[in-house]
């Protein structure tokens, strides 16, 4: 029986964990549940247990400090953390120490509890030696390490980081494999959904995921940042076409993705290659394929062929093509012209989506007399085109950019009625205080109704919604620029429920007001 501590504050929460879990079913005892964690390091002390079940927040010794000071003697025993959302950048750190997973609070249930339990009982067969397998999990880790060296930095292997790797690669010997570099599309935008600003929950549940999918398949799985993974797979066959398995398996994994993380995926796919001696070609080949998912789209299997940088070459001028014949003015033409030819020379999605976030900002740019008014209105396109997946999507934020410069002029060189250039002046002036729909009314003489539907013709967004992004731009500005506490920045641009500030802040900007400005500090 593999002896089990659970360290939690919170009484109804350890009683939930005792009771609801089938111990003996799954091959374990709880030897103590303990309080705090100096209470926790004492029962680890008398009782050397095989599993730890901690929450982060306790008093007199919190859940990291427990885990710091019992790796300092034994790193064997497991740890299995209880977080809640907030908590991540905690366990983003307990993990580093060597947890093997975390539990959700709010809404852990049984299931998930057995399933984190089950994998802390398999590293601990790893560690003992009963499961059968050959490497421990820190030669593991020690591996991971040797092979992003050489594949990212491509450096040559001693011959130690040689061994290491062989090690690994022992069921792949004289055999072929082929790399599949996985990316998820959206991935920021995903993030959000999560409230996980720094992809913690992303990162660890494609790992799962993965690891689940590929579980009795020869195999080598890296979970990368920013959404990225990379797996190697034995092939038994020749030729370079893909399996039938392999092409179901990547069909199971992007309607998983799809089903739990509300996220589409693209692969890249290398040819096939002769063992682990061809990773670094195998990875290059990936890379640029994942490079080239801005001009072929999202949500696709791209298989490396050779050909890329032509068929990019074609893709660009295709769709260049397409816009410039929407384009009346000769100039715009010419600049359209002389863009695409570039794009085709080098063909990098970072200068295409630089060249049209400056000719947005320039078209733009002389729509309102006021800076900030013009500021708001530039970064709701020039935001989009940042996070932009594509050309297709930056061809249609350019286009969306187009015709509302087209709206805002009537089509006849009038710049946006008085009305809404009285009501963009009045919000200047006034967005400190209480401003009301009924006030703005009032100032241009105009109905609730015909203001509210005024405004979103002529620019293209909620009044309201405006009114919001102006105070989060002048919070932004303030953060950067004074030491003022989080409270008093949210009465200063006419916030007053600091509570309600902090939601509407992380709702715009993806985070918390103290957490933006901790970013400014350390970028």
């Amino acid at each position: 029986m593999y002896k089990v501590i659970i360290a939690e504050d919170e009484l109804f929460v350890r009683l939930g964990i005792k009771m609801s879990v089938e111990w003996e079913k799954i091959g374990m005892t709880v030897v103590a549940d303990v309080e705090n964690g100096q209470q926790a390091l004492q029962a680890w002390e008398i009782w050397k247990p095989d599993i730890i079940i901690t929450d982060i927040k306790m008093p007199l010794m919190d859940g990291v400090s427990l885990i710091r000071e019992i790796r300092k003697q034994d790193e064997r025993t497991r740890f299995i953390i209880l977080s809640c959302l907030e908590e991540f950048e905690i366990v983003r750190e307990a993990i580093s120490m060597g947890v093997t997973d975390y539990v959700l609070k709010l809404t852990m249930t049984q299931a998930d509890m057995e399933k984190v339990l089950l994998k802390s009982k398999k590293e601990l067969e790893i560690l003992d030696g009963s499961g059968g397998e050959k490497q421990l999990p820190r030669d593991k880790k020690k591996f991971e390490k040797e092979l992003r060296s050489w594949l990212y930095y491509r450096l040559d292997m001693s011959p130690k980081s040689r061994r290491v790797i062989e090690e690994q690669f022992q069921d792949m010997q004289d055999s072929r494999v082929r790399m599949i570099l996985l990316e998820i599309d959206r991935y920021q935008e995903c993030k959000k959904s999560f409230d996980d600003a720094y992809g913690t929950i992303l990162d660890s549940a494609a790992e799962n995921i993965l690891s689940e999918l590929l579980e009795g398949q020869t195999h080598i799985l890296l979970v990368e940042k920013e959404g990225r993974s990379i797996l190697i797979l034995k092939e038994g066959s020749d030729g370079e076409e893909l399996p039938s398995d392999t092409e179901k398996l990547l069909e199971t994994i992007r309607k998983v993705f799809g089903r739990y993380l509300g996220s589409t995926v693209t692969f890249a796919l290398s040819l096939p290659g002769a063992g682990y001696e061809d990773l670094g070609i195998l990875f290059r080949q990936c890379s640029l394929l994942m490079e080239k998912k801005f001009f072929y789209g999202t949500n696709r299997n791209l298989y490396f062929r050779g050909n890329e940088q032509e068929e990019s070459k074609v893709l660009i001028r295709r769709k260049l093509d397409r816009l410039i014949r929407g384009v009346e003015e000769e100039a715009e033409v010419l600049r359209l012209e002389d863009a695409k030819e570039a794009f085709c020379q080098h063909g990098n999605p970072i200068t295409i989506r630089h060249f049209f976030e400056h000719t947005v900002n320039m078209q733009l740019g002389k729509l309102l007399p006021d800076n900030q008014q013009r500021y708001q209105i530039v970064e709701s396109f020039t935001g989009r085109i940042k996070l932009s997946q594509t050309l297709d999507e930056v061809l249609e934020i350019y286009q969306d950019a187009r015709a509302f410069l087209r709206k805002a002029h009537g089509g006849s060189g009038e710049n946006l009625s008085k009305p809404v250039r009285d009501i963009l002046l009045f919000i200047q002036e006034h967005y400190a205080e209480d401003i009301t729909l009924d006030q703005i009314a009032r100032t241009v003489e105009l109905s609730r109704t015909y203001v509210s539907g005024l405004f979103k013709k002529e620019l293209g967004v909620n009044l309201t919604n405006y009114i919001t992004n102006y105070r989060i731009e002048k919070a932004k500005e303030l953060l950067r620029e004074t030491n003022l506490k989080s409270y008093e920045i949210a009465e200063k641009v006419g916030f007053f429920d600091e509570s309600y500030f902090s939601r509407s802040f992380k709702k715009v900007t993806g985070l918390s007001p103290n957490a933006y400005k901790r970013g400014i500090h350390y970028s």
